[in-house]
This record gives structure tokens, C-alpha cells and sequence, in this order.
């Protein structure tokens, strides 16, 4: 959804956003995946491919020359009154968002990306559903004050969840969905691993930084354009950690010194590149040192999935799909 505002704000055409607002049974995306359709069609995103993505594309602009918004239901199922072709078994509840060119929409939408820009903090979107034809949408964040419509503060804040939610009443139906959550991956080592995991944990919508003490290695052409470069001192990491941060370690022969600063830092995540014995050996320096056992237990060292990996590719994939793990199972739990 961050992507498509940006594209919003930049274009200067009618467009329209396809949103699962709900979703039963299996269907091959959830509630909050959003596609951006144009006159020259899908622009950005996806709500599953296949032939429910086709129909919604088309549908959409159809929409688009109409000059309208819409709410449908689809039934991923063989044989039935809107079949697709799909053996999928569930239903996927679309909102379809006709956004002028001059819609007040998009200035909403700029400030909120400048907000997140700036801020790094959460910003939730809210879109009245209750009728979809005059949908309306507020934003909200901790720095955000909530803009007017529907949504109470009091509803806002209980909206306010890391994973999409829809608010149902007799008269009523509020959609709220996550724009950005805070959290940053924290990689300290830009070397080969680094080079390969960075950019696939920013297509993933990951925001990354990179630390080395090697400026030859902090190459911006090395990394995605959104990767936050930055020469450091492994003896004097001033870096600040949030609770809701990713660490990953992978430096050259300085793993000890980072995770001696870093261990006992308030983290979401932490993993550490290397053997089953050089892991063993920096844990056992790092108790000497007062480092806690429950604390370092909490550590993914070896760092990534088994996938019997080799290749600088092969461990960026295996330590990704680790954090994309790790991600799901946070929202499942705040």
C-alpha cells in the first residue's frame, strides 16, 4: 500500500485501488493486499494473479471509464454462480476505490508518506465502507493526529493493529489496514552475504540499514536505493536499537565486538552468521562477560533457515524467509 501511494502522488491520471477488504476460506491472498489499476491496467501490486486478478482488472476498469467505486464478493470456486475457474474453496471481499486525478485523496495521502518519511513511525489507513460508492478514509498514527470522518479516537486506537481489521455494525462497516509498522533490519557486515540479503529484504518491505567500518564496501551501487548506508566503529556502535528492530550480524572477524554492545540492547530480532563452532565460542566469551544465558538462547545463531545453503544467494534466501517467519509470527501476537 506504501508503494501505490507514492505512485498515487506522483500521477497525474484517474486511477483506481483494488482491496481485499475480507477474506474466507483459502483464497491466494489475505485481507490487505492491494493492486493499483490504470487505463493501461495493473500498475503495481498484485491480489492473488490467476483468474480472480484478471476478472478484478477488468472490472476495475471498467469502473474507471464509469468514473465509479464498488464493493464485490468473488467465490474462488468451480461451478459456481461467479465461477473463475479457481478450486481455491474460499471468497475474497473486494473494494474497488475510483481516485480522481484532483481527489483531495492524494494530498492526504502525500502527507501521510512525508509523515512516515520523517517520522519512521506507524500510520493506519481507515476507509468507511458502509457505502462504498461515497467511501471516505481517514489516517492515523502516534504523531498523526486522526483526520476527520467516521472513525472515533477511541475506535482508531482500538483499530490501531499491526494486521488488517474490519469493524461491523448494524449501520455501519470501517476497514483499517497498516500502512507502515516501525521497525528497521539493522545489518552490520556489507560484505558478500550482506549485498545479496539486502535488496530481497527491501523487495520484501523490509527498511534496511547497513554498517560497516570498511568505507570500500559501502557502496551504494552494491545495494537497493532505499538501503541507508553508514561507516561506524565496531568498538563505539552508538546505533540506536528499538524493540521493534531486526539485527543481523555478519561483519569480518568482528562479530564478538557487535554482539557484546548489541546483546543486551531491547531488539525484535537477533541472528549471527558463522559455524556451529565459532557461534559456540562467541557465546562462551559473551557469558563470561555477564551476557545473560536466557538472553543469548533468544539469539538465531547459526542465523537462517536449514535449507543447506552455500552461496551468498543461497544464505540471503534462507535468512530472509527467517524473518519473514519472524514478522508473521509478531503480528499474530501483538
Amino acid at each position: 500500500m506504501k508503494e501505490i501511494c507514492k505512485i498515487l502522488g506522483r500521477r497525474d491520471e484517474d486511477a483506481l485501488v483494488a482491496t481485499i477488504v475480507s477474506q474466507r476460506g483459502s483464497s491466494p491472498r489475505g485481507a490487505g493486499a492491494n493492486m493499483l489499476i490504470t487505463q493501461a491496467g495493473r500498475v503495481c501490486g498484485s491480489i492473488g494473479g490467476g483468474p480472480v486478478e484478471y476478472a478484478a482488472i477488468r472490472q476495475g476498469l471498467t469502473l474507471l471509464r464509469e468514473g465509479r467505486s464498488l464493493r464485490k464478493s468473488y467465490r474462488l470456486r468451480r461451478n459456481d454462480e461467479e465461477d473463475l475457474g479457481m478450486i481455491c474453496g474460499g471468497d475474497v471481499d473486494l473494494l474497488f476505490q475510483y481516485i480522481p486525478r484532483e481527489s483531495p485523496v492524494r494530498d492526504l495521502l502525500r502527507k501521510g508518506l512525508d509523515y512516515i518519511e520523517s517520522t519512521n513511525q506507524s500510520l493506519w489507513l481507515f476507509i468507511d465502507l458502509t457505502n462504498p460508492r461515497r467511501w471516505e478514509i481517514q489516517l492515523y498514527g502516534p504523531g498523526f493526529p486522526l483526520t476527520p470522518g467516521p472513525v472515533t479516537p477511541e475506535e482508531a486506537a482500538s483499530l490501531a493493529k499491526p494486521k488488517t481489521a474490519l469493524l461491523q455494525g448494524p449501520n455501519r462497516c470501517i476497514y483499517s489496514e497498516p500502512i507502515n509498522t516501525p521497525g528497521r533490519v539493522l545489518i552490520f557486515g556489507a560484505g558478500h552475504v550482506a549485498q545479496a540479503l539486502e535488496p530481497v529484504l527491501s523487495g520484501l518491505g523490509f527498511r534496511c540499514a547497513v554498517f560497516d567500518n570498511r568505507p570500500e564496501f559501502l557502496n551504494p551501487q552494491k545495494f537497493s536505493r532505499s538501503a541507508k548506508l553508514e561507516l561506524i566503529d565496531y568498538d563505539h556502535i552508538d546505533v540506536p536499537v528499538s524493540p521493534e528492530d531486526y539485527v543481523i550480524v555478519m561483519t569480518h572477524n568482528s562479530d564478538f565486538q557487535v554482539l557484546r554492545r548489541l546483546i543486551a540492547r531491547d531488539w525484535a530480532y537477533l541472528g549471527c552468521i558463522g559455524s556451529k563452532t565459532k557461534i559456540a565460542t562467541i557465546k562462551e566469551r559473551l557469558l563470561q562477560e555477564g551476557a545473560k544465558e536466557a538472553v543469548l538462547n533468544k539469539m538465531n545463531a547459526p542465523i537462517g533457515i536449514k535449507i543447506r545453503s552455500e552461496t551468498p544467494a543461497e544464505i540471503a534466501i534462507s535468512i530472509a524467509g527467517e524473518l519473514i517467519l519472524r514478522r508473521a509470527e509478531r503480528r499474530e501476537i501483538l
